[in-house]
């Protein structure tokens, strides 16, 4: 990574953009990668998945799609999982990660056929211990045990010398596939080798008490004996001792070892439940209800226990029948059998359960060949902090190449791929030298300006003193019609506004719409009184005016931009929208023509010019074909319909009406005063259901929207 950075760094300051970029993605690829690993060690698998996943658009390697199998694995999707361990060997045929990754996921879906080949060309590659435990139980589960045999041989001469550890690992192999015999003789070559090794005589009862049958019960139970000689305070090797005695009817020595295992461990069940059994026989009745009825408390209300909570209850109902309390017995009994309708399991099936089940939490079994999908994380504090410092120097060269892919872009006029890096590097570092400008000058740029406010935002907080941003954050506020924030951010530059018009007009706006009216005023004379001799910015002060109200002066400034400049577009409209307010519709007549002088398409114009004839009652063929040159200009321009709509009503012809108030209200639905007019052309032509309908619209429309006056003063009420 640290060539890559270096190389990234020369190529930019020489202008080389195209290997500066490349440079730029393949420290995105390893740097992503890297965190992904971390949130996988951190046992944040969703996190990584993520990461990896974005990995690969910046570097698609073997690797990165191995560690993405290993965040899909350790999240549970093991189907994916495996998929990106495919996608992984189709690019590096030989990654030993990738074998070993496949081989391990197909062995947890037990699918022994396709996890074998994996496994062996991992092993091939790179033989080890656990991979080659892997890979003996998928022979075995194979029913191979012969090729099982030779890996282990070789596994114990690679080793260098035969250990009663690694023999004691091949036992619970054989054990686990379901190979006893072998499984015993591992054992007992553990055991040759040292016969005080801890655990094997233990696995060794065990495994006899589980395989060898009532014959045999001697040869646990001597077993068991020799494994309490090293360890006698262990609960598990007590138990089976007691077992086993019980099994042989030796139910004192059975007491003994069961009384000692409850002591050890007082929250195991099925310790009481045997215990209870030989206290039965040796007619220690009171000993035997104290300890069934312990057995029933730790087994309440645990499903997975029915199976020992059916035996307690079965025997602790004999029990009480036995000592006189038939009724009470009967209840345990019932539960007993009720128990037992759940159950397909044989008496004997049951003790095998129970028994398995102290085995299972004893360590009989190894899971070791597995990769655990739900693997526990512990970190040590001293990790903890190595990680710490490694995310916090990768999140500084992640927010690095993504500003730098940044720049790259906006020199190459990508502008939209350049937003989306400056928010990645903002992402991983929002504090990152010159980022918040750069990236909100290029979003204010595009006209982006809902993006460009968070970074100018953030910038200019920590550099007041920046104008340029200030100005920019401004307008951007403006644009996004927060009037608000566009003035308490251009207010500290407010005297010096006047240079420049254009961002005066959107500070008196605002201002405006914040009903500060006197304060707009002063800003609006201040934009008119620099800019007598410059119409582009007069036209600010006019179009400001005419918001506030004042529609005089709205003219007066308007006129003057006129006189300079006679082709500036919009003017004359303007000025025509002003003399509409005024009521002065002869004027706004002659406005409106010089702007259709200008511009004969010009829909807006065509309109307004209508609507003078309409209120002086005038010219009504040249109304209709102006609104209806609108309409051809602006098919849905909702208001020239409207209006030809009432003309046809009143008319006659209720079906064009209906026809171009139909189109009006589907174009505009929010214009109450359509509703209200469509309503009465329905009910011309008695469709009764359809006029009530749209008069409760209207209703609804005017209720919610506080709408007064005509459309026509409505309209005009926008300067656009």
């Amino acid at each position: 990574m640290a060539k890559h950075i270096s190389a990234a760094e020369t190529f930019q300051i020489s202008g080389d953009l195209n290997n500066a970029a490349v440079e730029n993605r393949a420290i995105l690829g390893i740097a992503l990668q890297r965190v992904g690993n971390i949130a996988v060690e951190e046992g944040k698998y969703s996190d990584a998945v993520k990461l990896l996943t974005e990995s690969l658009l910046y570097t698609d390697s073997a690797p990165n799609r191995t560690n993405l199998a290993v965040a899909y694995q350790r999240s549970n999707e093991v189907d994916r999982a495996i998929r990106e361990a495919q996608k992984a060997l189709s690019i590096d045929p030989d990654l030993y990660n990738a074998h070993y990754i496949l081989g391990n996921l197909y062995f947890t879906k037990e699918d022994y056929s396709s996890a074998l080949p994996e496994l062996e060309k991992a092993f091939r590659i790179s033989p080890d211990f656990e991979l080659a435990n892997a890979l003996g139980l998928t022979y075995l589960y194979l029913k191979q045990p012969e090729r099982a045999k030779l890996l282990f041989d070789e596994v114990q001469i690679l080793t260098g010398k035969d250990s009663p550890d690694l023999r004691l690992v091949f036992a619970q192999a054989y054990e686990r596939t379901n190979y006893p015999l072998e499984a015993e003789r591992e054992i007992r070559r553990a055991l040759a080798i040292n016969p005080k090794h801890p655990k094997a005589q233990f696995y060794l009862g065990y495994l006899i008490l589980q395989q060898g049958g009532s014959d045999r019960l001697p040869e646990a139970g001597a077993a068991f004996v020799e494994e309490l000689k090293l360890t006698p305070d262990d609960f598990f090797c007590n138990f089976f001792a007691g077992v086993v005695a019980s099994s042989m009817n030796e139910h004192e020595k059975a007491v003994k070892y069961l009384q000692r295992a409850v002591q050890i461990d007082p929250r195991r069940g099925e310790a009481y439940l045997f215990l209870a059994q030989s206290q039965i026989e040796t007619n220690d009745l009171v000993g035997a209800e104290k300890n069934l009825r312990q057995a029933i408390v730790l087994e309440d209300g645990k499903p997975e226990k029915d199976y020992q909570a059916r035996r307690t209850h079965f025997m602790f109902g004999r029990l009480l029948v036995r000592t006189g309390r038939k009724e009470e017995g009967e209840k345990e009994l019932d539960i007993s059998r009720r128990l037992q309708e759940r159950s397909i399991q044989s008496s004997k099936d049951e003790i095998s359960q129970i028994l398995g089940k102290v085995a299972a939490d004893s360590n009989t079994k190894t899971e070791s060949a597995d990769l655990s999908t739900s693997a526990k994380v512990s970190l040590t504090p001293k990790r903890t902090i190595e990680l710490t410092q490694i995310k916090a120097y990768l999140r500084d060269v992640l927010a690095q190449a993504f500003h730098n892919l940044a720049v790259i872009s906006v020199q190459t006029s990508q502008l939209t791929d350049a937003l989306e890096k400056f928010a990645s590097a903002s992402k991983w570092n929002p504090d990152f030298a010159g980022l918040d400008r750069n990236w909100g000058i290029v979003a204010f740029q595009a006209n982006q300006f809902d993006k460009a406010i968070v970074p100018l935002a953030r910038h200019l907080k920590v550099n007041p003193q920046d104008k340029v941003i200030r100005e920019m954050l401004g307008t951007s506020y403006y644009f996004n019609q927060d009037y608000a924030g566009a003035v308490s951010t251009l207010k500290p530059i407010e005297g010096s506004l006047a240079s420049n018009p254009e961002l005066a007009y959107f500070y008196g706006i605002s201002l405006i719409q914040l009903k500060r009216n006197q304060e707009a005023t002063s800003v609006l004379n201040n934009i008119a009184l620099v800019s007598q001799k410059k119409p582009e910015f007069l036209f600010y002060a006019g179009q400001g005016f005419m918001i506030l109200g004042d529609y005089a002066r709205a003219i007066k400034e308007l006129k003057t931009v006129v006189a300079l400049s006679p082709s500036t577009a919009k003017a004359n409209y303007f000025i025509g929208q002003s003399f509409i307010h005024l009521s002065k519709y002869d004027e706004a007549e002659k406005a409106f023509a010089r702007e259709l002088e200008l511009n004969p398409t010009d829909f807006l114009s065509k309109y307004h010019l209508a609507l003078t004839f309409i209120e002086r009652k005038i010219e009504p063929e040249k109304t209709i074909s102006l609104l209806e040159d609108a309409i051809r200009l602006k098919f849905d321009y909702a208001d020239p319909r409207y209006q030809l709509g009432k003309i046809y009503l009143e008319t006659g012809d209720t079906n064009k009406a209906i026809e171009q108030l139909e189109i009006a209200a589907a174009s505009e639905s929010n214009k109450d005063y359509i509703h209200y007019q469509l309503s009465i052309a329905y009910r011309k032509a008695s469709r009764k259901d359809e006029a009530d309908r749209e008069l409760k619209t209207y209703q609804e429309l005017k209720a919610a929207n506080r709408k007064g006056g005509s459309p026509m003063a409505n309209d005009a009420k926008s300067p656009y």
